[in-house]
C-alpha cells in the first residue's frame, strides 16, 4: 500500500513519535510508506521513512496515495478535500476538544470528528470518548514503545542516594498535571526524603514552576535518542495527568526502563496490569509523594516495583500495534 502520514508538525510529542514508529515499522514490512509535515524538528527525533515537507496541507502539495492517515484533528478535513488518497483514517490518540487548552477549538475539532471516516484510537478510553458521538467504524490500536530505545539500565538492590525523582511533561498543559507532580516533590522533601528533581519539557523552565523548589536537571526538547538515558537516571517517575489523557507514554517509557513510577489513576492508564504502577486519585499530590516516598525509603518494594514494571511494559511492543494498523488498512 502507499500510505502517506499527515501532520501539521514534526515536532515534540509523545503521539508524532507514536506515528514516526508506526510509519518506519510498516516501511518495514514493504509497504510504501512516507510523511507529510508543514515542519520538522530534525533535532528532536530522527524520521526513517521518506518526509515531504509543504507549505499547506492542499491538494497542491499532497501527493496521491491510497491512505491518508490523519494524525491530527486539524488534518482530517484537508486530507478529505484534497482528493489525493482513495481513502483517508483519522488517527486519534486524545480527543483534543476535551484538552482545557483546546476548548475554545471545540467547533473545529467535532467538525473534524464528525467526518465519516474510519477512526484509529489509541485505546478503549478514547474509544468511549468518541462512540455513539461520532461516525465510524472505530478501530483500537494498543499503545506501544519502541523497546530498543528504552533498555533497561544495571540491576541495583536500592534507589541512588540522594534518590532522583523525574517528572515529564509540559508545565503549562494542564491535561498534565505537572504542577500536581512538582507539589509532591516539594511534599516528599518536606517529609525529610532529600530527592533531587529532574524534568523534561517541550517549554523553558517558567518563573510559575520555580515556585515549586529547586530542580537539578531540566531539559528542553530532550532529543528521543536520550530519553532512555533521561529515564535511567531516575529512581522513580511522577505522572500526574488528568483523566482527559489519551496515553501518556512517559509511564511506559519509564517501566522499561526499570524505573518505578507512581500515577494518577486515570482511565487510560487502567490498561496497564493492576500492580505494575502505585495508582493516586486524580489531583493527590500527597498521595503522590507518600507513594514515592514508600518505594524510595523501602529497597525491596522498590525492587519488586522495578520487576513488576519491566515484565508488564514487554507487552507494548510496535509490531504488536502495527499490526492492528496494517490489518485495518489492508481491509479498506
Amino acid at each position: 500500500m502507499r500510505i502517506v502520514y499527515v501532520l501539521e508538525a514534526i515536532d515534540v510529542a509523545g503521539g508524532v513519535k507514536v506515528v514516526v514508529e508506526h510509519a518506519a515499522e510498516l516501511a518495514s514490512r514493504g509497504h510504501d510508506v512516507s510523511i507529510v509535515a508543514r515542519s520538522w524538528n530534525r533535532d528532536w527525533i530522527d524520521v526513517a521513512v521518506p518526509v515531504r515537507l509543504v507549505p499547506e496541507l492542499t491538494r497542491e502539495y499532497l501527493p496521491d496515495a491510497d491512505v491518508f492517515v490523519a494524525t491530527w484533528y486539524a488534518t482530517v478535513l484537508p486530507a478529505l478535500a484534497s482528493g489525493r488518497a482513495r481513502r483517508v483514517v483519522h488517527f486519534s490518540q486524545g480527543y483534543e476538544a476535551a484538552y482545557s487548552h483546546f476548548a475554545h477549538l471545540a467547533p473545529e475539532v467535532e467538525a473534524a470528528y464528525l467526518a465519516p471516516v474510519p477512526k484509529l484510537v489509541i485505546s478503549p478510553h478514547v474509544l468511549r470518548w468518541l462512540e455513539g458521538r461520532f461516525p465510524g467504524p472505530f478501530h483500537v490500536v494498543p499503545q506501544a514503545i519502541r523497546h530498543s530505545d528504552f533498555e533497561p539500565g544495571p540491576e541495583r538492590s536500592r534507589p541512588s542516594e540522594p534518590p532522583v525523582v523525574g517528572i515529564v511533561g509540559p508545565f503549562e498543559a494542564a491535561m498534565k498535571g505537572v504542577p500536581v507532580a512538582l507539589e509532591a516533590v516539594r511534599l516528599l522533601r518536606a517529609s525529610g526524603v532529600r530527592a533531587a528533581l529532574h524534568r523534561v519539557s517541550q517549554s523553558p523552565r517558567s518563573e510559575a514552576e520555580a515556585q515549586f523548589g529547586s530542580c537539578e536537571m531540566y531539559f528542553r526538547s530532550l532529543p528521543v535518542a536520550r530519553m532512555g538515558s533521561f529515564y535511567r537516571g531516575l529512581d522513580v517517575l511522577l505522572f500526574a495527568s488528568e483523566p482527559a489523557e489519551g496515553w501518556g507514554l512517559p509511564p511506559l517509557e519509564a517501566m522499561a526502563t526499570g524505573v518505578p513510577v507512581v500515577v494518577t489513576d486515570i482511565p487510560s492508564l487502567r490498561e496497564l496490569p493492576c500492580g505494575s504502577t502505585l495508582r493516586v486519585a486524580v489531583g493527590d499530590a500527597r498521595g503522590l509523594a507518600q507513594g514515592a516516598r514508600d518505594l524510595l525509603l523501602d529497597p525491596a518494594r522498590w525492587r519488586e516495583q522495578r520487576s513488576r514494571g519491566l515484565a508488564a511494559a514487554k507487552a507494548f511492543s510496535v509490531s504488536r500495534a502495527v499490526d492492528v494498523v496494517e490489518s485495518v488498512l489492508a481491509s479498506l
